[in-house]
């Protein structure tokens, strides 16, 4: 009769015998590295004197300098994820028995989590800063496997599920460095489309360079490690078609810094933190997708955040001026927008009046004594009390930071990202014209962008608190045609 092999009942590891464990568990990475090392030389002469160019200079010496940064991250992390790995496990009531054919399932196991822990990476910021540096080459071949974040330890969490089920540590160490090393070799273009089952089912080269891509069919495509039915599962896979454009939609400048390439996803991230306006802002930046991250600091033309619903944008407005009146005492209300006065002057972007206050407040560029715009605070607002003979007077500290002060972000090219203190989500955008190269506040109107000239709001009665908001116009013309576009808001 055949016996069933003993699968659970292990028992405790003794934390001082972690020596012993670790002599159990073959370094399969260290016995690679020749094999490694050998066909990246051959890949790196055929590139060389071949017509077929996958290598650059600087480029594969930043994978290099990545590589072995690495190297030493790993051997200094290796004690810790042991001593966490065998915690783990001894916490259990279930755990396994150190055999052989426990390899299996755990690395089908592993392979999942591996699946998942890649697509969060690209879906989650904070998770991609460990990972972008993997994609920050523009040519394919095998030092891009090299090309792992210093900081990836992180994404250990994801792989917890595996010692959670109870297999042995040893085995654990042992299915993470065979799928380590398998994805080294898909890191190529010397191998093309092999047989459709394995193009199907396992990760190929062809399959992983379409992961590499960055043309929009490509992009968060193909997750899987070893197998590809994870990425058939959740509707994430693309076969090769059309070659890869390898790299960044965004490529690195910098090519051989390994400090830079690992850390330079955490620079801009504080400093998005650090421009944003709220805490909820700051998470955004911090745990939103790249893709997402990557569409809000675009140009207006490009923001897809706010293309879907163009007359949302003017509506929000109305909160924006009940909020203002309730700093402004009310009294008897004139008749129409015209009868107000009209401010004019050289720096003047767009200005705010409303009914029955005669007083306006004016956004002008803030231009520096050498003639420049001030990058950091690029455009100021200020009253003109015309029932004060046109006196000129700053806003207050309460109006600059809750009704009518400006939040400026420089987007880069001497354009910048404008919004309202006292409704942050509305977005305006100050540009140079094209027809005469001066600053112009434009708003998003569908696909087109409008200059803002003028607000009006139409207030009739009510009280401090409760204005009584007839309607709100935004005085607009076309970029192109000059034609002027009233928007006409009634409540």
């Amino acid at each position: 009769m055949l016996a069933i092999p003993e699968l659970f009942g292990a028992a405790e590891i003794n934390l001082a015998d972690v020596n012993l464990l670790q002599a159990k568990a073959p370094d399969l990475m260290l016995y690679a590295l020749p094999g490694v090392f050998f066909f990246t030389i051959v890949e790196l002469l055929v590139s060389h004197f071949g017509e077929h160019k996958t290598y650059e200079n600087k480029e594969t010496l930043g994978s290099l300098l990545i590589g072995l940064g690495n190297l030493t991250v790993n051997l200094l992390m290796k004690v810790v994820l042991v001593y966490a790995a065998i915690c783990l496990y001894n916490l259990l009531p279930w755990r396994m028995l150190l055999n052989w054919y426990t390899l299996i399932p755990a690395f089908i196991l592993y392979d999942f989590c591996s699946y998942w822990s890649h697509r969060i990476s690209h879906y989650n910021r904070f998770f991609w800063a460990t990972h972008v540096v993997h994609h920050s080459a523009e040519h394919y071949n095998l030092t891009v496997a090299f090309r792992q974040s210093w900081v990836q330890h992180f994404k250990v969490i994801f792989f917890i599920p595996v010692v959670l089920v109870g297999f042995h540590p040893v085995v654990f160490m042992v299915v993470s460095q065979l799928s380590t090393l398998y994805q080294f070799w898909v890191h190529t273009e010397a191998i093309g489309k092999l047989h459709p089952f394995m193009e199907r089912y396992f990760g190929t080269p062809s399959n992983h360079r379409v992961h590499h891509g960055s043309q929009e069919k490509y992009l968060d495509k193909n997750f899987g490690a070893t197998f590809m039915i994870w990425d058939h599962l959740f509707n994430s896979f693309q076969y090769e078609e059309e070659k890869p454009i390898y790299g960044l939609t965004k490529p690195v400048t910098h090519k051989i810094n390994p400090f830079l390439l690992n850390f330079q996803e955490y620079i801009d991230m504080f400093n998005d933190v650090k421009a944003s306006r709220g805490l909820k802002e700051a998470l955004f930046f911090i745990f939103a997708s790249p893709g997402k991250i990557h569409h809000r600091k675009l140009m207006p033309l490009s923001m897809a955040t706010y293309r879907s619903n163009e007359y949302k944008h003017f509506k929000v407005i109305v909160m924006i001026t009940v909020f203002i009146l309730l700093l402004t005492s009310l009294v008897s209300a004139q008749n129409t927008a015209e009868a107000l006065p009209t401010p004019v002057g050289k720096n003047l972007l767009f200005f705010l009046q409303r009914t029955p206050d005669a007083n306006t407040i004016i956004y002008e560029i803030n231009f520096r004594r050498d003639g420049t715009i001030d990058p950091q605070k690029p455009v100021i607002g200020s009253w003109i009390r015309y029932e004060e003979e046109q006196k000129y007077k700053p806003l207050t500290g309460i109006e600059q930071r809750f009704a009518y002060g400006v939040k400026c972000r420089s987007l880069g090219k001497d354009e910048f990202e404008i919004r309202l203190a006292a409704y942050k989500k509305m977005p305006l955008y100050l540009l140079k014209s094209t027809a005469d190269n001066t600053y112009k506040m434009y708003i998003k109107n569908g696909d087109d962008n409008l200059l803002l000239k003028r607000v009006f709001v139409k207030v009739d009665g009510g009280s401090f608190w409760f204005p009584k908001v007839q309607y709100i116009d935004l005085i607009t013309a076309h970029s192109e045609t000059g034609k002027e576009i009233i928007k006409r808001i009634a409540i």
